[in-house]
């Protein structure tokens, strides 16, 4: 479904190669993960395969076909849906991913297409039902609330919610559990498991080895811009090749040894 090649990303200002030369694939109903720590590129690759890459910042090159469609450098002319029911990203601030002026019912309102009352009555029964899957109880309140009223954690939880329920063909999920408590983290995994087991493609960004192993059938370890190891979850993690992913798999074992 979705083919990176030879991506590299450069900062315009101090022409700083950010991402260099990196290739992966994401085949039907399968997960991927991108690992490693703050910094080497994962979520700047992941904006460049949704097309959010300011081109006056960075500049682009190499090639990511969606479907066999080049899409890179496409920005104002994309597939139809291709950011939202094609592909959906869940980002890493979500303080950034709302209109801080708008109600939060009208943001999300505005991402579907709603004709006549009944369909707005449907949306408004998913919402509530999508929102209690993350640990989110009250729809009303959120609904009616602007951005700055609710938490980070409450904010990254709303946009899980709702980019679930837009069921893309790939969902792009980058450090989603980051900013949330244990248990509504154990609620989001639980509900990302069920959309792999019922054949969505995802890419799931992340450090943490445990989320990973719960989550990818392949992995792709990056540092410094580069991927420097992929291959299946299993093998990667149980015969690491390179000494960085030994110390990324050491560093997350011993982080929940001292959570536990």
């Amino acid at each position: 479904m979705l083919k990176v090649d030879n991506l590299k990303i450069t900062a315009r200002s101090s022409h700083e190669v950010l991402v260099k030369k990196v290739s992966f694939e994401v085949g039907k109903s399968e997960t991927l993960g991108l690992i490693g720590e703050s910094g080497s590129g994962k979520s700047l690759t992941s904006k460049a395969i949704m097309q959010l890459l300011n081109k006056r910042v960075f500049s682009t090159e190499g090639s990511i076909k969606w479907k066999d469609t080049e899409i890179l450098g496409r920005n104002a002319n994309l597939p139809k849906g291709y950011r939202g029911s094609q592909i959906a990203m869940i980002t890493q601030n979500p303080m950034t991913a709302f209109a801080p002026m708008i109600r939060l019912g009208k943001q999300i309102e505005m991402g579907f297409d709603l004709k006549g009352r009944q369909a707005k009555s449907d949306f408004y029964e998913q919402l509530d039902s999508a929102l209690k899957k993350v640990n989110l109880n009250d729809m009303r309140k959120i609904i009616h609330s602007y951005p700055d009223e609710l938490s980070g954690g409450m904010l990254q939880r709303v946009m899980i919610a709702v980019t679930m329920m837009q069921k893309p063909d790939l969902l792009i999920a980058d450090e989603c559990t980051t900013a949330v408590d244990y248990a509504s983290e154990y609620m989001i995994l639980k509900e990302l498991e069920k959309l792999r087991k019922d054949g969505m493609s995802m890419i799931v960004v992340t450090h943490d080895f445990g989320v990973a192993a719960r989550l990818c059938d392949r992995v792709a370890v990056m540092k410094q811009g580069e991927i420097i190891e992929q291959g299946n979850t299993f093998n990667v993690f149980t015969s690491p090749q390179e000494d960085y992913t030994k110390e990324l798999a050491h560093a997350s074992v011993l982080f929940q040894e001292d959570v536990c």
